[in-house]
């Protein structure tokens, strides 16, 4: 499964963003997931209960950084024929290129 995940910190104060996607990004990096970031989210790629239970990290985190709202935007490529990776998947847009 491939996900696509942007969390938005609402009411903080704060124009900028990137400290929580810093700390949001750790969460990840402490599990075996693979991801990719990009300016507008974070790929993550791996099993349904693994990602579910590391955003709902990511949002307990964030809440304990202040964060009283957070909108979650979630994008689901579940393939089940076969094992689609998410380098594969940009290699195939690449080499038509």
């Amino acid at each position: 499964m491939i996900v696509e995940v942007s969390v938005v910190p609402v009411g903080t104060g704060n124009t900028s963003v990137s400290s929580y996607v810093r700390a949001a990004v750790k969460i990840i990096e402490e599990t075996d997931l693979d991801y990719e970031i990009n300016s507008m989210g974070t790929c993550v790629q791996g099993e349904w209960d693994e990602i579910f239970s590391t955003l709902k990290a990511v949002h307990d985190e964030l809440a304990k950084l202040g964060c009283n709202r957070i909108v979650t935007t979630v994008k689901i490529d579940d393939r089940r024929d076969k094992f689609g990776a998410m380098d594969a998947k940009i290699a195939a847009v690449e080499e038509d290129l």
